[in-house]
């Protein structure tokens, strides 16, 4: 019996970290890599949205060899654009079709970086479209990144619920208490 829990927990922390260590998820398009690795929401109130916030998304990209990668595309709204880890452009790509954050500062070949950007706002997660050019080679695919269309709203908090529900059936119950009187 000890000997089942030791393997059990053994199997919890091991799947533990490798859930922590490897990335949410990765695409390999063409023979390049673009892998998401995390998203950050913040509030700043040097951020000139409405409640302040805005978010962090951060991705490994991998150059192939042969063609190097040239450039890279993720789709995205203009509006949202804070600022960036490197020189990038926004627009629709000719060679792509995708309307997004262009980053077009060439790889050479198994070239590795660690590329950031920031958006206004707080943005769901989902699949999205990204692309790539290298050379005469353009291809496609999808990748986590943020829902730029629609941000995600915000819950609100419990007491913005619950005290108008309770002042409601609060009322009800004197209402019928009233009545049957």
């Amino acid at each position: 019996m000890e000997e089942r829990k030791a393997i059990l927990i053994a199997v919890i922390v091991v799947s533990a970290l490798i859930a922590f260590i490897a990335p949410i998820s990765a695409v390999t398009i063409g023979d390049h890599d673009i892998a998401f690795v995390d998203t950050v929401d913040e509030t700043s109130s040097f951020v000139n949205t409405v409640d302040g916030t805005y978010s962090t998304w951060t991705y490994n990209v991998t150059s192939g060899s042969k063609p190097a990668l040239g450039y890279w595309i993720i789709a995205c709204d203009e509006e949202a654009i804070v600022e960036a880890s490197e020189k990038c452009e926004y627009g629709k790509d000719k060679k792509t079709g995708i309307t997004g954050i262009k980053f077009d500062k060439g790889y050479k070949d198994g070239e590795s970086r660690t590329v950031w950007f920031k958006l206004k706002g707080d943005f769901g997660i989902d699949k999205v479209e990204v692309g790539t050019k290298a050379g005469k080679d353009i291809a496609d695919g999808h990748v986590e990144g943020p829902i730029c269309e629609t941000p995600i709203p915000e819950m609100p908090e419990f007491p913005t619920i619950a005290i108008p529900v309770a002042a409601t059936i609060g009322l009800l119950l004197l209402i019928r208490s009233r009545k049957q009187k």
